[in-house]
């Protein structure tokens, strides 16, 4: 699932060096999202590190969880739930730095950008109690998925991903709480007293 851009600061086109067979030419490259790690353009090899900004959700559990998290770069974070909406949070340095170093290790196969990961098509309003849809924390288990920009899954349930795992967790735990405990986070309001009496 595509999530398009969020204008993250410092997208800028490389310059790369390509063989047309009677020599070398300069060619722009056509990625302008923000990368960490290194990889080629050789679609047919793996890449290191994920396009930058990632989308984070995490989905069902017996509240029903249906969040989303953007990830740019920079460490700002841009938060929607089903109770919180417009919420932006910044990453302390040295978190971001941690995360950010994590991820550019991660090896992403292009081939899998577009294929379904187990986010639920569209944002499912809630379910009533009685509904057989209703969640169960057994039969639908709390789920964290996060994806790169160009659509590439990253599957955080591998045995080795613990570290990166545990800090995603953490974060979403984190920056989706009423009030975050770690990350400095705003938050818009509505205000009641701002609204003209009748």
């Amino acid at each position: 699932m595509s999530t398009g851009s969020s204008g993250s600061p410092g997208a800028t086109g490389a310059t790369s060096q390509g063989s047309s067979g009677s020599g070398g030419s300069t060619r722009p490259s056509t990625s302008t999202q923000p990368r960490v790690g290194s990889g080629g353009s050789d679609a047919a090899s793996p890449s290191y590190g994920p396009a930058f900004p990632l989308t984070l959700r995490r989905t069902g559990g017996i509240a029903g969880f249906n969040d989303r998290i953007v990830l740019d770069l920079d460490g700002r974070l841009h938060v929607e739930t089903r109770s919180v909406h417009g919420r932006v949070c910044t990453l302390a340095p040295t978190q971001q730095r941690q995360l950010v170093s994590l991820l550019a290790t991660l090896r992403l196969d292009p081939s899998a950008a577009g294929l379904p990961t187990s986010d639920p098509a569209g944002g499912q309003g809630p379910v009533g109690p009685d509904s057989p849809d209703a969640p169960d924390a057994v039969t639908d288990p709390i789920t964290i998925t996060v994806t790169d920009d160009e659509a590439r899954p990253i599957d955080l349930s591998d045995p080795s991903l613990g570290e990166i795992s545990g800090l995603v967790g953490v974060l979403v735990s984190d920056v989706t709480l009423s009030v975050p405990a770690t990350t400095r986070c705003t938050t818009p309001t509505t205000s009641l007293a701002a609204a003209p009496a009748r």
